[in-house]
């Protein structure tokens, strides 16, 4: 898997469809779900990669109480991630 871009995120919610972002993976950019056993996985569960949490804070936010900075390995390549954790979107840059 060089570079991914995950298609067919679709859900309905009362009736109505609605599509949202699936993973990403590029040479220079990340998009992907942390899941709680260390795995990156897709919009759909797939497994794409590892991923671990380097440090977090607290914040005041409708999406969550920590943020996390994470560094990820996919494909053999190191990502810098950031994101609310656990089944939420986290997003990043690979690191040189």
């Amino acid at each position: 898997m060089n570079n991914y871009i995950e298609k067919d995120c679709v859900f309905t919610h009362e009736g109505k469809s609605f599509e949202s972002g699936g993973a990403l993976v590029t040479d220079k950019h990340l998009i992907a779900y942390p899941s709680k056993d260390g795995d990156l996985h897709d919009w759909h569960g797939n497994k794409i990669g590892t991923y671990r949490v380097i440090s977090e804070r607290r914040v005041n936010s409708w999406q969550g109480t920590h943020y996390y900075y994470m560094r990820a390995t996919v494909n053999g390549k190191r990502y810098s991630l950031r994101g609310f954790g656990e089944g939420m979107v986290a997003t990043g840059k690979r690191i040189k």
